[in-house]
């Protein structure tokens, strides 16, 4: 038989009225830890996207959100093909506090990860308006080669 409900019902109903020299309950770590955060990833590349969608309007339609559903969030996020998706990640992510160590090591990586991505993005913008400008210039200089092309008269 476990006495730690007992002595947790007997501090609730004391409420304050009695100072208790040791606690009743061991502390209990709240902080997320690696393994919380990789089931989380894990459990999220399963789902389909139309699961992250919902999972995801939840989530947005909370007022606050704690360490563990702000890394949710994040996470949900990261799947998104987004450049503002993946900033909303990087903001949840530098919202988090609680967290152990090695956690934060897990949270940094996923960090850098959608770092990369929004520049990979950026960049492949960037070469795309590049290609186009070269594009306009090869068919403007083929149209002043054919332009400038003496005519032959036989």
């Amino acid at each position: 038989m476990n006495p730690t409900p007992y002595l947790l019902a007997a501090a609730l109903l004391l409420g304050g009225c009695a100072a208790l020299e040791q606690p009743a309950l061991p502390v209990v770590e709240t902080r997320l830890g690696p393994a919380t955060l990789a089931g989380e990833l894990a459990r999220v590349a399963a789902l389909t996207p139309e699961q992250r969608r919902r999972e995801l309007a939840a989530l947005d339609a909370e007022r606050r959100l704690d360490d563990a559903r702000r890394f949710q969030q994040a996470a949900l996020l990261e799947r998104e093909d987004s450049v503002d998706a993946h900033e909303r990640a990087l903001k949840s992510l530098a919202a988090i506090d609680d967290v152990t160590p090695r956690a934060r090591a897990v949270i940094d990586l996923l960090k850098r990860g959608l770092r990369a991505r929004i520049e990979l993005r950026q960049q492949s913008a960037q070469a795309q308006v590049l290609q186009e400008k070269l594009d306009q210039i090869k068919a403007l200089e083929k149209s002043l080669q054919q332009h400038n092309a003496p005519t032959r008269t036989p």
